[in-house]
């Protein structure tokens, strides 16, 4: 008989401690995510293999590649979109039929968005980039260039380069590795995560989540290669780069740490961010370095800093190194909503991979240092995260090109001569990609100048962008659905393809400050004043005057300029309500901030009902702040408690205003961090992150329609955590008006 291995016993000690506590929920959910629960013997064990040999085999079906399904026509072989797979093509090429292979040599181009030439595509690819380069030294039409690349693509892509074989490629491209870190927990490794976690803390996930990443990573690599290698294909593996020197992920809490760490912390960043503002570089180092010891590196907040202060030095090479750490802190949570990207971990074993097995590589991070002259990568050559702009496509693919033609007839020709040759798209497409952008970068919570750095190049290269922004200012500012305006159709018929494929499918309709703000201030610049109008609009379709707003709609909180991002961001997928079990509003920072369209000298009511998390204080003091002026002072325990707040007309502007719930600084837990096991199987970790706060609804009314204000009345719910009961005519009659 086989004896279990020694590093369960922990998971055993532990399961026994909660059957002799009865503590019968924590151990189903141990069973659970080990696996053990209502399994057959050895099922687990049987599962995990049959999973790692189709994977070591590449689970190819010799009948499909991707969405194309084979056909015999003739005596020859033909692959053809399969009807089965419909709901996928969007996500392809538009290439109905993959013809026979002919005597051109055949170069097929597999990976990601970044590979499909997101923003651009169709009217301009990196496929269609690599080919005019390919055709100014071989002739035209001399060589096919097969573009095989999906967006979305993740691990699939092993898969895929398989099957990509059948297709009689001279040589392939693999562009792909942004998708790669969002991995969730080995089902085989959830039993000691339990025990990782008590003993080393959270940090322990995220060595676990790199360790899963790396063995993943090189395993694919290992496998795609060593089939290349067999069958004698050529093989160019590309390394994505990120966009280290614009994109700044949204400042976020730390996750739950033990003792008073999660309180130290926040004094370190506020200590650091003060030292920052007074010059003295050197303090807010310090306090940086402090932050990333607490957090174990899990936060880009200090990295952000230290990389702030060594700009600043001229010190680049450091900068770039915090840069680039503050990127892959993140990778142990994909739920707390990061863009794609690649860690430098998997950007390090495809490097060392490829080369091992004597495969070409284009190094992006290495090639665009080169290209910048050693100044960091940013937004010259990248549209957002990742995704790259027009010039990084270009050089890109004169590096990948390069490689082809020595394959292909041993020419040895520098990237940097084979950019001039490629083609770029037009004015026109240059316009509405930067158009898109700017809403891209907005949407995912960009600073200003990025987002009006892309809206004044979007007119600049195409001056028909203006129509588009103020169609599109109307359509995202109208209550009723985005595809139901007459703004909406108007953007249809004033776009190129681009319009249809990126902004219909993707966008959502809120009140987008940064966003409209940046494409007014933009049209000005080209003598457009549509200021006014926007707020003759807003005030139109969202004021208070005209409606009571709820101020947990995604299409507020999203508008309100927050570092509670977390809490925002789990909306985006819930119908314009908060998007977790619980269904309310979860705050992740000391400050949660709404926003209301208000009229100038109307009060307005606000009605909060709130409470404080149950790994918090038992009871605080919560602070109301009104277009920065405090405006009220509750106390609120673990109970829910409902508050209407009547805000003086003197308060109110008109438009956009902004209201502040200031959060108590929870205590610091007594006990151990405990594992929550729900999350795990779901891969969802937002509840290992600090919570300050807990809104069930906060709405804001034209108080000149209401009659009645009064003191505080508390909502219980029972201990099961029931939704609180609508307030009665009795309780509005007992509720607090506030100060003044």
């Amino acid at each position: 008989m086989e004896r279990p291995p020694n590093s369960l016993k922990p998971f055993a000690n532990r399961l026994a401690q909660l059957a002799m506590q009865h503590n019968v929920a924590e151990a189903a959910g141990m069973l659970a995510i080990s696996d053990l629960w209502n399994s057959v013997p050895d099922g687990p064990r049987r599962q995990s293999e049959n999973i790692r040999a189709r994977d070591a085999t590449g689970a190819n079906n010799s009948d499909r590649v991707g969405i194309w399904k084979r056909q015999e026509k003739n005596g020859k072989t033909y692959f053809v979109r399969s009807m089965d797979m419909l709901w996928e093509w969007h996500l392809w090429a538009n290439i109905g039929t993959i013809e026979p292979k002919g005597i051109r040599p055949r170069i097929v181009l597999i990976g990601e968005s970044v590979a499909r030439g997101y923003l651009y595509d169709p009217q301009f690819t990196p496929a269609t980039a690599l080919k005019v380069i390919l055709d100014s030294y071989l002739g035209q039409n001399s060589v096919e260039v097969l573009d095989l690349a999906r967006t979305d693509l993740c691990f699939e892509v092993k898969e895929l380069a398989v099957s990509v074989l059948l297709l009689q490629p001279d040589a392939v491209i693999i562009f792909g590795g942004n998708n790669w870190s969002d991995l969730p927990v080995d089902p085989r490794l959830k039993p000691y995560v339990e025990q990782m976690v008590r003993e080393q803390g959270i940090g322990g996930l995220k060595r676990l989540s790199e360790g899963q990443m790396e063995e993943k990573t090189r395993q694919l690599v290992k496998d795609v290669s060593a089939t290349y290698k067999t069958r004698g294909v050529p093989l160019i593996w590309i390394i994505p780069e990120f966009n280290l020197g614009d994109w700044k992920d949204p400042i976020s809490n730390v996750p739950l740490l033990q003792k008073d760490a999660n309180r130290q912390w926040m004094n370190h960043f506020d200590l650091a961010h003060e030292a920052l503002r007074s010059g003295d570089l050197s303090a807010a180092s310090e306090h940086a370095k402090q932050m990333v010891e607490l957090d174990q590196g899990m936060n880009a907040s200090g990295y952000y800093i230290l990389a702030e202060c060594s700009q600043k030095l001229g010190e680049l090479d450091k900068a770039k190194c915090y840069l680039e750490s503050a990127r892959d802190a993140m990778v142990w949570c994909p739920s707390l909503n990061c863009s794609p990207r690649p860690h430098s971990l998997l950007q390090r074993v495809v490097r060392v991979e490829a080369e091992n097995n004597k495969h070409a590589v284009v190094d992006t991070p290495k090639l665009f240092t080169e290209h910048l002259n050693g100044e960091i990568p940013d937004r010259r050559l990248f549209l957002d995260y990742c995704h790259l702009s027009a010039a990084g496509i270009q050089i890109t693919m004169a590096a990948a090109a390069s490689h082809v033609l020595r394959i292909l007839e041993g020419l040895n020709i520098s990237w940097s001569v084979l950019a001039k040759k490629c083609a770029a798209p037009t004015a026109e497409v240059l316009g509405e990609a930067s158009f898109l952008a700017a809403i891209h970068n907005a949407h995912w919570w960009q600073s200003y100048d990025q987002v009006y750095f892309y809206c004044a190049q979007a007119l600049e290269y195409a001056p028909h962008v203006a129509k588009l922004m103020l169609s599109f200012i109307d359509m995202q500012t109208r209550t009723a659905p985005m595809l139901m305006c007459t703004s909406a159709e108007h953007l249809h018929e004033l776009g190129s393809p681009l319009i249809d494929r990126y902004l219909f499918h993707s966008n959502t309709q809120q009140l987008d400050r940064v966003l409209l703000g940046a494409m007014v201030d933009a049209l000005r610049t080209v003598g457009i004043d549509f200021r006014e109008s926007l707020d003759q609009l807003r005030q139109q379709e969202h004021s208070v005057t005209h409606r009571r707003t709820d101020l947990l709609k995604y299409v507020y909180c999203s508008s309100a300029l927050t570092q509670d991002v977390m809490g925002v961001a789990r909306q985006r997928l819930g119908q314009g309500r908060p998007r977790n079990d619980a269904q309310y509003y979860r705050a992740y920072w000391r400050e949660s901030r709404f926003v209301f369209v208000g009229q100038k000298k109307c009060a307005v009511q606000l009605r909060l009902t709130c409470r404080l998390p149950k790994t918090s204080l038992s009871q605080g003091s919560i602070y109301i702040e009104v277009n920065g002026e405090g405006w009220g002072e509750m106390s609120i325990t673990r109970q829910w408690s409902t508050w209407d707040i009547l805000i003086p007309g003197n308060l109110i502007r008109d438009n956009l205003n902004d209201v502040a719930v200031r959060w108590p600084i929870p205590e610091a837990p007594e006990e151990q961090i405990f594992v929550p096991y729900n999350d795990l199987n779901h891969h969802d970790f937002m509840n290992w992150l600090c919570a300050f706060g807990e809104i069930h609804s906060f709405t804001a009314s034209d108080a000149r329609k209401l009659s009645q204000f009064g003191k505080q009345n508390d909502l219980t719910c029972d201990p099961g955590g029931n939704e609180p009961t609508s307030p009665s005519a009795k309780d509005l009659a007992n509720h607090r008006q506030a100060p003044g």
